[in-house]
């Protein structure tokens, strides 16, 4: 994943960084070009595509956080004063010194136009070679001998030539409008090739089979402490949902009774985001547990199955902690105990659970949270538990 995070980190540089929507393109075209390359080799191993999207997931989470973070740290650009604002004074005091011409003895007024020669030996070059009437615009003294001379050709039947006024910086927005557009294709086009060749590298082409030269390995097992939250989850995605076969074991303000330890606390929040619980250990020992009921019924559903537990969480706003989940299911035992990496994105942290034990428990069990193993009292977001019986 290095090397796609090189590529995005360019295309950042190259481009407009302050523009989240500018952010957001490299992003989505990131995932595109891992879509495109896991197509490519025909990889439809859903564990290896899950695993490929969620580390592209935290390393595109771990940009934009130090994105923002450089824009928050970043001083307030100083006004600037543009050409027009600085001469415009000095043209309007021009103006007003400069004696106004009187009307002809025959009742008609002849215009006056800027850039008339200075009379009475005014001195004309402290406006730069500009010129300006009290209502008009600044134009040049060779534009004001066009005029001049159109109007001392009109009793002759001569046409003067007409007057046209360009603006340039029209010309150079639109210059830098083009380069702009060109540098982003030229960026986008990088990062494609960037992810290409990441995938080309890292032998995703080939099966499983063919990268592993070792000796056959033993089937994979599920025990205490066997997960590595910075490699990556199976979750399901929002636009998949959970189908009628999936229990509900807790939910806030509905169902399950939720215990906090001693240096633990639990608030109940219900905002835009949602009706939730904040969960928020200040201890990584047992004292910071966070304890939740889960009724005998349920439990009995479980016994003599391999079943899938499923916990709705996200972290704080602009955090991102390690938990850890254990529970404690009466007569049919333990499931160890399972660490997760979480980012403040909303997701459904999945793991395994086998009981053999068929007899049906009498009592209640408990699912034991603690929302920061690292004793640094960071909380998370519990929306939900669910559990999928036999599956």
């Amino acid at each position: 994943m290095s090397g796609l995070e090189t590529a995005i980190r360019n295309a950042l540089e190259r481009s407009d960084r302050t523009n989240a929507e500018t952010r957001a393109r490299i992003y989505q075209s990131a995932r595109q070009a891992l879509e495109a390359g896991l197509q490519k080799q025909g990889i439809e191993d859903q564990n290896v595509v899950a695993q490929q999207r969620h580390r592209l997931e935290a390393v595109i989470h771990a940009i934009e956080t130090e994105e923002r973070a450089a824009l928050k740290a970043r001083p307030a650009p100083a006004p600037s004063v543009s050409l027009d604002d600085a001469v415009a004074p000095r043209a309007a005091a021009a103006a007003k010194s400069e004696p106004q011409p009187s009307a002809p003895s025959g009742g008609r007024r002849e215009p006056a136009f800027s850039g008339q020669a200075p009379r009475d030996g005014q001195n004309d070059s402290g406006l730069g070679g500009l010129r300006a009437d009290r209502d008009g615009p600044v134009v040049s003294t060779a534009a004001a001998g066009e005029v001049a001379a159109r109007q001392s050709n009109e009793g002759r039947g001569a046409v003067a030539p007409e007057l046209r006024v360009t603006d340039g910086r029209k010309r150079r927005r639109k210059r830098g409008r083009l380069l702009s557009l060109a540098m982003v294709v030229a960026t986008l086009l990088a990062a494609v090739v960037a992810a290409v060749w990441w995938v080309e590298t890292n032998n995703l082409l080939q099966s499983p089979a063919a990268r592993d030269t070792n000796v056959a390995n033993p089937p994979a097992t599920v025990a205490s402490q066997d997960f590595d939250g910075a490699a990556g989850l199976p979750t399901l995605g929002a636009q998949e949902g959970f189908s009628g076969d999936w229990v509900e074991v807790y939910t806030p303000g509905k169902t399950g009774v939720i215990t906090p330890g001693p240096q633990a606390t639990v608030e109940p929040v219900n905002d835009d985001g949602g009706q939730r619980i904040l969960l928020t250990s200040g201890d990584a020992d047992a004292d910071g547990d966070v304890t939740i009921e889960i009724p005998a019924a349920i439990l009995a559903e479980l016994s003599g199955k391999t079943s899938t537990l499923a916990l709705t969480v996200q972290a704080t706003p602009g955090k991102s902690t390690e938990f850890a989940v254990e529970c404690n299911f009466s007569s049919l035992g333990e499931c160890g105990r399972h660490r997760f990496t979480l980012h403040d994105e909303r997701v459904d942290m999945l793991f395994k659970v086998t009981f053999d034990r068929s007899l049906a428990p009498s009592a209640a069990g408990q699912i034991v949270i603690n929302s920061d193993i690292s004793g640094g009292g960071k909380g998370l977001n519990l929306y939900a538990i669910r559990v999928l019986p036999g599956q």
